[in-house]
């Protein structure tokens, strides 16, 4: 996860990470991006994916990598994907697709984050998952295994404050 530090106007992105939001039957994926007054939701879809592995292989290209260099970069694609948010405005994140959205953190009450430990055949690994509660919706999310979830709870913290409730050990 990539944050900065200091002083931020409130547009400014603070971090991201990358989330799974719990649909109806299905878990689709989202990077969330943090600002001082917003919280926005960017859907990442097959199509946005694929633009950025290829931005991420001609970027090896031009740097004069080999073609291990390039496979490289774009596998590690994948994982980085949520970093690209940090250079961009709102008005661009929102319009990247159609189900991107924003919610305004005075509309949250309250955000829960709980650890819970997995099974993953025989390999137990420890998720974050998340509950965002507003006036008028509830997100149920689980952060993505790659990011560390102290930096994920210390990014809700920062932009949420007291509205977030941990039952994380500290």
């Amino acid at each position: 996860m990539a944050e900065s530090i200091g002083n931020k106007k409130s547009d400014e992105v603070l971090g991201s990470i990358p989330v799974e939001m719990k649909g109806f039957i299905l878990s689709k994926p989202y990077t969330l991006v943090f600002t001082q007054d917003k919280t926005v939701f960017a859907r990442i879809t097959s199509k946005i994916m694929k633009e950025h592995a290829k931005n991420a292989r001609e970027s090896a290209e031009n740097s004069g990598g080999g073609r291990l260099e390039k496979m490289k970069r774009q596998m590690g694609a994948h994982f980085s994907h949520h970093q690209k948010y940090l250079d961009m405005t709102i008005e661009e994140i929102l319009a990247e697709d159609d189900k991107n959205f924003a919610i305004d953190n005075s509309e949250v009450r309250k955000v829960k984050v709980r650890e819970r430990t997995v099974d993953y055949q025989g390999f137990p690994e420890t998720e974050l998952r998340i509950l965002i509660k507003t006036t008028g919706k509830k997100y149920k999310l689980r952060v993505n295994e790659k990011i560390d979830n102290k930096e994920a709870l210390e990014l809700f913290k920062r932009t949420h404050g007291s509205k977030v409730k941990s039952t994380t050990p500290p």
